[in-house]
This record gives C-alpha cells, sequence and structure tokens, in this order.
C-alpha cells in the first residue's frame, strides 16, 4: 500500500492510512501527526500547511497546454529510458521530484503498469495530478502530496526509479530514495528548446545551457536527446507555453506585447534526457 512508503515530515516516522481512510497518520511513540486528504485525494505534507510552488493561474494554464498532448513526444522517451534501462513496469515504483500537474508520471503509470509517487511545492499542481489519475483509473496505485524535493517523505530506498523533469535535481536525495540499482532520469532543455518562440519575442536569442544541477557521483548510463516540432494556432496556447518557461518572469513589456500578437507558431522542442543509475 502507497502509504506504507510515506514518512511524517515532523518526526520521520512512517505512515498509515488513519481509521476514518480519509487521513495519514504516522506511527510515532509520543504523538501522532495526521494531516487529511483533500477531496481531489492529495495530501499537504509542508509542516505547517505552507502554500508555494505554481499558482491556480500557472498550473491551468500549464495543464492546458500539456493535456493536448503537445510534449507527449518526451513524455513517450522518459518512459522509453525507463523500461529499456531499467526495466520498470506492472510493480516497479517511479517517484516523480517536481510532479507539477503530473502529466509525465500519470502517462507513464497508464503505458507501464507502475506505481506512481508524485511531489511538488504546488498544491494546486498536486491536486489536478491527483484528480487526473483518479478519472483515468489509477487511483490505487497513485500518491500525489505537496512536499519539497530537498525533503522528500518517503522511505530510503522504495523507489525503482525517480524522474525529474526541468525542476531542481537534488542528488543525494534522490540517492537516498532509490533502490541500489534505481534508475534516476533527469530532463533539462536542449539547446535550441522553443528557439523559434524566443526569436519572435526578443530581438537577440541564445542557446540554452546545460544544466547546472546535474548529477556528479552516480554514473551515467546514457544521455539522449529529442527533438520534435510543436504547431500551435491559437494564442491561448501560445501564452500558456510561454508560461511554463523561465523567460516568462523576465521579459520586458516590450517583448510580452510582440507575444500577444502571435496568433500562430511553429518552434521546436528540445530537450536533454540523462539517465544514471545508483551502484548496487
Amino acid at each position: 500500500m502507497i502509504p506504507s512508503m510515506i514518512k511524517c515530515p515532523i518526526c520521520h516516522t512512517m505512515m498509515a492510512m488513519g481509521e476514518n481512510g480519509r487521513s495519514l497518520c504516522c506511527t510515532g511513540e509520543r504523538k501522532k501527526h495526521c494531516f487529511d486528504l483533500a477531496a481531489g485525494g492529495y495530501v499537504n505534507l509542508i509542516s505547517g500547511h505552507a502554500a508555494g510552488g505554481d499558482s491556480r493561474e500557472a498550473v491551468r494554464a500549464r495543464t492546458a497546454f500539456l493535456e493536448q498532448d503537445h510534449y507527449a513526444p518526451l513524455a513517450d522517451e522518459v518512459i522509453r529510458a525507463l523500461r529499456e534501462y531499467g526495466d520498470i513496469g506492472v510493480g516497479s515504483t517511479v517517484l516523480d521530484a517536481g510532479c507539477g500537474d503530473g502529466y509525465y508520471l500519470n502517462r507513464a503509470a497508464e503505458q507501464l503498469g507502475l506505481t506512481g509517487l508524485g511531489f511538488d511545492l504546488s498544491k494546486f499542481a498536486v491536486d489536478h495530478g491527483a484528480k487526473t489519475a483518479r478519472r483515468r483509473g489509477l487511483g490505487e496505485r497513485m500518491f500525489y502530496a505537496v512536499a519539497s524535493v530537498f525533503e522528500l517523505p518517503v522511505a530510503d530506498g522504495c523507489a525503482d526509479a525517480v524522474i525529474n523533469l526541468f525542476a531542481p535535481c537534488v542528488e543525494k536525495e534522490y540517492a537516498r530514495v532509490l533502490k541500489q540499482g534505481g534508475l534516476l532520469v533527469v530532463v533539462g532543455a536542449g539547446e535550441k528548446h522553443l528557439y523559434e518562440l524566443k526569436q519572435a519575442v526578443y530581438d537577440e536569442v541564445y542557446l540554452n545551457d546545460t544544466r547546472a544541477d546535474l548529477p556528479t557521483e552516480m554514473p551515467l548510463v546514457a544521455h539522449l536527446t529529442t527533438e520534435f516540432e510543436v504547431n500551435l494556432e491559437r494564442a491561448e496556447d501560445i501564452e500558456s507555453l510561454f508560461s511554463m518557461t523561465p523567460y516568462y518572469y523576465r521579459t520586458s513589456a516590450r517583448g510580452f506585447a510582440r507575444l500577444h500578437a502571435l496568433t500562430r507558431l511553429s518552434t521546436r522542442a528540445c530537450a536533454d534526457i540523462y539517465v544514471y543509475r545508483k551502484p548496487e
């Protein structure tokens, strides 16, 4: 049962489903800490119930874009890497560190039959992930919670694989939660990711740098690349895509004016996929 993998964020003992079936309670001897499940099925495991991460509006924009499967080729490459390098399938547990709205994890669960653990700081994102999992009949083997990737509330060695897409990579923490021989799959933007979108918005366009937080201790098994076209025919889809990028927070009024003037766009999506293995 998934809650048996979850640790209390306060006393760090293991957790179990409460008698009412609507909360997680730890097994601490001195004092039990309980966390209620939200109506959508996720649980907030940030001590003090602090909110953070993407806003409701940002999550809506992201899900509106992703659920049209514009990034399905990337999701499928990550799934292929899990299958090919980790033999991930039915009976495997995959943890998505910085899962956002659960698009990648839910898709992997559907295709591979795996058990999924998704953690993100945004309650709006994990709420969407949990609701989507339920709607697709995945709810019994999926667990979504508000939590930091820097301190994942799970047992040591509980995951067959960790996936980390466009979120902070915390190698030491991910190594802790991986089983021996488990996979870490890290995804970052390729050099020319969304190059044409940037050309439409900015006067000067630069290539993307390689991720600066890639693992240094775990052996690299494979470095894969994927590139595909994203064709957008609606202004709202273009703006949703732009809102998913870090450029959204550092663009001038002139740049936004150019963005808002776009009614269609064809741009390439490029990603680097790094596959690491925790030593046996």
